[in-house]
């Protein structure tokens, strides 16, 4: 009788160990090693531990990947739980149904107002879809070595646009015909050409799309922006229309081929890594302006399928992946921008004098706008933008005619 009951006990246990556990299902973007080893070796063991009928199975995806085994694994309705995905990406999933809004559960996540204005990012007619976790943007960059060579105060960085004209000339060397040194680097070719242009045409007063998605980059603010682009590096041939020179993967400035340029934070980053001579030579400012500063950001974010079987925990896991020392320490690992407010705060941040540059730049910021086909959309206006730098259409046809195809994707 008793080996009876001692049975019947362990086969409880052991049911409700194997059926009253759930097993939440998430993705992140990216295959950095140092946060591979934060989320299996510490962050997942700290929640489980907490939460022991809750199990976090965590994959990492590589960025250029990602999108296709999304679509993929949501169409064989085996999708995660939770996702990481850039800004860009929130409104084409929201549109088609594939991540829920979160406003619902916002209340329990911990002090979600501490994400300040980078909530409203995933802001899609009228609501929220996702929760921002680390960041990048664009400052601009420049040898303070090369400064002094040209006879400008390294500390005294280019305010308007016509004080980069001036300072990119005194910086551009060119020998037989070759660029020894552009004054500002100015990307002629995809994404980044695309988000530099848009920094200029921010700056300008501009904007990408109105409130009806439809394409307004085509007004004479962008019109001007992009003349203004062009004549960066057709009239007054401060940078080649080929591209500057780079050593590996980094950024012309780490190899001197540059003077200035528009940054990532991740290029930073890397120099400093992979070049540190070059770094102790890398000044940051915020943009230039003409009516107003600007500079783009984006942040890389969960959100949430709306396939999730139980969103209760769900939530628990999407709560604790956001909180303020999970925030502090994917980006502490990364070097990257925390959305926290809290976390900007943070030693890792105040102690390192790029970060804390990034972080006060995040005044001027603009991201990716909100509509569905955006991804399509921006491939189109690159097209059109290296034809206008390449001296192929000029540039109020370039996008106009941009502006007309995108149009068709509504």
């Amino acid at each position: 009788m008793k080996k009876l009951i001692l049975t019947v006990l362990l086969c409880t246990v052991i049911f409700i160990g194997v059926f009253g556990t759930t097993t939440v299902k998430v993705w992140f973007a990216g295959t950095q090693k140092q946060l591979m080893d934060l989320v299996d070796s510490k962050l997942i063991p700290e929640f489980e531990k907490n939460n022991p009928d809750i199990k976090i199975k965590a994959e990492f995806i590589p960025w250029g990947e990602l999108s296709t085994k999304l679509t993929t694994s949501f169409a064989g309705g085996i999708g995660p739980d939770i996702f990481m995905h850039g800004q860009a990406a929130i409104a084409g999933f929201a549109d088609k149904g594939i991540i829920m809004p979160i406003d619902s559960i916002l209340s329990k996540i911990e002090e979600p107002q501490d994400f300040g204005a980078t909530l409203n990012a995933g802001l899609f007619k009228g609501k929220k879809y996702y929760i921002p976790v680390f960041g990048s943007g664009r400052l601009l960059a420049y040898r303070k070595d090369f400064f002094l060579q040209a006879g400008l105060d390294p500390q005294d960085a280019p305010l308007t646009w016509e004080q980069l004209v001036s300072y990119s000339k005194k910086l551009t060397s060119v020998e037989n015909n070759r660029y020894k040194c552009a004054g500002f680097d100015l990307p002629v070719s995809g994404v980044d050409l695309q988000q530099v242009w848009s920094g200029f045409l921010y700056q300008n007063g501009g904007d990408l799309f109105d409130n009806e998605m439809n394409p307004v980059f085509n007004s004479t603010q962008g019109v001007q922006a992009l003349q203004f682009y062009v004549d960066l590096i057709r009239k007054e041939k401060v940078a080649p229309d080929y591209g500057t020179s780079k050593t590996g993967n980094l950024h012309s400035l780490a190899s001197g081929s540059a003077a200035m340029g528009m940054l990532v934070l991740e290029e930073i980053n890397d120099i400093k890594t992979y070049a540190p001579q070059a770094f102790e030579q890398i000044e940051l400012s915020l943009s230039t302006a003409r009516l107003t500063r600007a500079s783009f950001y984006s942040f890389a974010g969960f959100m949430v399928s709306s396939k999730t079987k139980d969103l209760q925990s769900t939530t628990k896991v999407l709560s604790f992946l956001t909180s303020k020392n999970s925030i502090v320490a994917i980006n502490e690992v990364q070097s990257t921008l925390p959305p926290r407010q809290s976390a900007a705060e943070s030693e890792f941040v105040s102690s390192n004098p790029v970060l804390t540059m990034f972080v006060k730049g995040a005044k001027y910021a603009f991201g990716n706008p909100n509509v569905p086909f955006w991804v399509q959309a921006r491939d189109i206006l690159i097209k059109y933008l290296e034809r206008a730098v390449k001296g192929n259409m000029d540039c109020k046809s370039a996008l106009d005619q941009a502006a007309q195809e995108i149009m068709k994707l509504k």
